[in-house]
């Protein structure tokens, strides 16, 4: 796990409670106020007022004033700062950690650090310290980017032998836990722009995480230079991000630390990677408490290039500009309102979202797009199941994380399911059981080369928990905000316990608007499974055909139907349109019963279904398709199946003319096989 960028490793940190700190500051009392003004160095308190003038910034009138409920001190100035006693220890050169060890001896309060400066990862390969007594390069290098030595120190940003920079990442028990290199020169094009101390483990945590004080906002910004410009320009409860603005593993593993703050401000690149970095963070971090740094595209003197990033604001425009930017980070000042003349209208070209990777659905749908509930229903034995795990699986093959509910299967037969997709007809051999009996099988070496490709990607809510409507969502939230999952599938709502007093159309109902709201605020695409009414087999799922409230269609973005074709329709295919004839050739009609998205209904598709794989499919590529996993080579072409031939030899007889009339009605019938989709 050494190298460039290694395989992470977990890393768990205890953390302070924050009702103790303010137990501390609390019995302190004003006490707090002498404290910070002794440490910073203030000759003209007013202690009378409790205020004095701000000495992080020239002026001649008291600004700097003690607010006695938050125990800190507020500058009305020009700077904006707010800073209790946590703020000034670290701002003195103290860890959090240390800083609140401090601050329960002041208060004269036992707290146990019994895990501080503890390596706790027992098979971790934890980093060696870089000796370092120059710093030259460094200093130099930084300096050109407005980055002073005092920043570099504070930051214990070091030198190695090479005269490469090295950031040390800390957990928050002050341990050494990840070293980082960067070139103290401009790299050049084929050179490394960073790496990982070889030989030792790596873990996403966040550069400068132990300095930073939980009870004050937190700055994220997306590289190490962002952050030192941000403490350069005095804002030092700033981290960065670990291994770029694509690995958002740094969630994961921070998440209870994150969970901490009442406020983060996300500052990214200007540029499309950043921006990208910002949407994905700003739900998962909690929209509700996330800022967001507009950073300017400013003229970078003559050089034609315009700032994308902190450290080039601080280059170009000084340290007011970067700390100004900072504390002006956007949010809603009514956060359940928008003023509709800055609403970009929808263009669903540029929606994200999850497709089923079968072109004559994908095609009609576009994609189940993030933020919405789509609803799934079909007839027993229509494929319900089968299709969404085969959405599923397309899912996961385009790194969109997936988690799904099934009430009705136990998790191991959940997964056969996914194996059979995944494997395809190329990997699904024929056997015989113990008992005689003809079955299909997996190869060993298949299921372990499926299991490795889409590990940590697709998660599967447990069979021994319980089926409530709660702690359902409580698993879909956890999962979305630790692990990034986009795709969550509900199979089904009948297996799902609403364990509500209202009465059942009610309580449907409140459970569709819970599940709308999830996906709109975690900007994720959730499908729910419905069974429908007792119904005609030869009928098409309609709006009315869902079993419970009408609301369930009605609030729904989407709904979609499936039904088995019979042999009767087959039968009696003459006495049908030329529309539902066409269609008959088919293993399964999938009906888009309604679809908000775009204003249209009752719109019909057909799909074969392949029993030995489990797999939907239109054509031969569909049938065909190798999922990323499967890197073998193969020199033989896969037979047709037989709903392919079939179609291939009723295609042949009317391009050359040899049908009659009645055939002529008939023609997309399939002569014999039928493949009937068991979920």
């Amino acid at each position: 796990m050494g190298g460039d960028f290694p395989g992470i490793e977990v890393i768990l940190s205890v953390q302070i409670d924050r009702d103790a700190i303010m137990q501390a500051k609390e019995k302190l009392g004003d006490e707090n106020a002498h404290i910070i003004v002794q440490e910073l160095g203030i000759t003209d308190f007013d202690e009378r007022n409790m205020k004095c003038c701000c000495p992080f910034h020239q002026e001649d009138h008291a600004s700097f004033i003690y607010n006695r409920k938050a125990f800190n001190f507020r500058c009305f100035g020009s700077c904006g700062r707010s800073y209790d006693l946590l703020d000034v220890l670290v701002h003195k050169g103290a860890t959090y950690a240390e800083a609140c060890k401090r601050l329960f001896e002041l208060a004269e309060i036992p707290y146990s650090f019994g895990e501080l400066g503890v390596k706790t990862k027992r098979h971790y390969r934890y980093p060696k310290e870089v000796a370092c007594s120059d710093k030259s390069k460094v200093y130099a290098y930084f300096g050109t980017r407005k980055i002073s030595p005092e920043t570099l120190d504070y930051a214990d940003v070091r030198q190695d032998a090479d005269g490469n920079a090295v950031f040390n990442y800390y957990d928050t028990n002050d341990v050494l836990t990840m070293v980082k290199y960067k070139p103290s020169h401009k790299v050049q094009h084929g050179q490394n722009k960073c790496w990982c101390q070889p030989g030792s483990d790596t873990a996403p945590l966040l550069f400068n995480m132990n300095r930073v004080n939980v009870n004050s906002p937190l700055l994220i910004c997306e590289g190490e230079p962002d952050c030192l410009s941000a403490i350069e320009a005095g804002f030092k409860n700033a981290v960065s991000v670990p291994l770029g603005s694509s690995n958002l593993h740094w969630i994961d593993e921070n998440l209870e630390w994150l969970d901490q703050f009442d406020s983060i401000i996300i500052c990214a690149d200007n540029d499309e990677a950043g921006l990208k970095m910002q949407k994905e963070c700003v739900p998962r971090l909690g929209s509700w408490r996330t800022k967001v740094v507009d950073v300017p595209a400013m003229p970078i003197g003559n050089s034609g290039r315009v700032t994308k990033d902190l450290n080039e604001v601080l280059y170009v425009a000084g340290k007011e500009k970067v700390l100004e930017l900072i504390l002006d980070a956007k949010d809603s000042p009514v956060p359940s309102v928008a003023d509709l003349s800055d609403v970009e209208p929808t263009e669903y070209e540029d929606v994200d979202g999850v497709t089923f990777g079968l072109k004559a659905i994908d095609d009609e749908l576009m994609r189940l797009f993030f933020g919405t509930l789509t609803i799934i229903s079909g007839q027993p034995g229509a494929g319900k199941s089968s299709l969404l795990t085969q959405l599923m699986c397309n899912s996961l093959d385009h790194d969109i994380k997936a988690w799904i509910f099934s009430g009705e299967l136990p998790n191991g037969v959940e997964k056969s399911w996914f194996n059979y997709i995944f494997a395809g007809p190329r990997n699904v051999e024929d056997a015989i059981s113990r008992r005689g009996n003809p079955y299909k099988k997996i190869s060993g070496t298949t299921l372990g080369a499926i299991n490795k490709t889409y590990k940590g990607q697709w998660y599967i809510y447990r069979d021994d928990y319980d089926n409530v409507l709660d702690n359902l969502i409580t698993s879909m939230t956890d999962t979305v905000r630790k692990y990034g999952t986009r795709c969550l599938i509900l199979d089904n709502f009948m297996c799902i316990d609403t364990d509500s007093s209202d009465e059942e159309l009610r309580s449907q109902t409140q459970t569709i608007k819970r599940l709308i709201k999830f996906a709109k605020k975690y900007q994720v695409a959730v499908i729910l499974v419905c069974h429908p009414r007792k119904m005609d087999a030869s009928t098409n799922v309609g709006i009315y055909d869902i079993a419970g409230t009408s609301n369930i269609v009605n609030l729904a973005h989407r709904t979609i139907g499936l039904r088995r074709v019979t042999d009767v329709e087959r039968e009696n295919a003459a006495k049908f349109s030329e529309k539902r004839r066409r269609l008959l050739k088919y293993d399964v009609i999938v009906t888009i019963v309604k679809d908000r998205m775009f204003g249209r209904q009752n719109i019909d598709i057909g799909l074969y279904y392949d029993q030995a794989s489990r797999r939907f499919f239109g054509d031969m590529d569909e049938y065909d398709r190798r999922f990323s996993w499967d890197t073998k080579s193969y020199s033989e072409p896969l037979p047709l199946p037989p709903q392919l031939v079939a179609e291939q030899e009723n295609s042949e007889d009317e391009a050359f003319g040899r049908v009659n009339d009645k055939q002529e009605q008939l023609h997309c019938v399939s002569p014999t096989y039928r493949a009937v989709p068991t979920r």
